[in-house]
């Protein structure tokens, strides 16, 4: 529940500084009480960042966007997020060329199961398509 070897820190920081700097008891004492303090205070908020959303990692993964790093022929490989994943293309007899978009339909084992959505990512830094000003209306 709460974090005591925390706590057994702050007694053990407490003492040793009552030794070798002469700290009172009583300064010793309010430092490892504020440490439980701030456990204390803390917990609610820790405990629901670590508490997930309830879903596996694998249904956290489908219906998610990626984008192909080595092409897909059925077997490639992914960006999804900052991970690079194992990917197989549903429709195997259509390679899925790099640069382009696929939807994650499934997870099996560490092979992600993926179908094309359409036209390729654009990254930072690529050429806009051709005719775009980027709102600027430079000709």
């Amino acid at each position: 529940m709460l974090e005591a070897p925390g706590w057994v820190l702050a007694a053990f920081i407490a003492m040793a500084l009552h030794r070798w700097v002469d700290l009172s008891v009583v300064t010793g004492s309010l430092f490892v009480a504020a440490w439980i303090v701030k456990d204390l205070v803390l917990y609610p908020w820790l405990r629901d960042a670590y508490a997930g959303d309830g879903q596996s990692p694998k249904e956290a993964l489908v219906g998610r966007t990626a984008v192909v790093v080595e092409p897909l022929q059925p077997v490639g490989i992914v960006r999804v997020g900052a991970e690079l994943w194992r990917a197989e293309s549903v429709a195997a007899e259509v390679p899925v060329s790099r640069g382009q978009r696929v939807r994650v339909e499934g997870v099996e084992g560490l092979t992600l199961r993926v179908t094309e959505t359409g036209g390729p990512s654009r990254t930072v830094g690529s050429p806009a398509p051709s005719g775009a000003t980027g709102g600027r209306g430079c000709r």
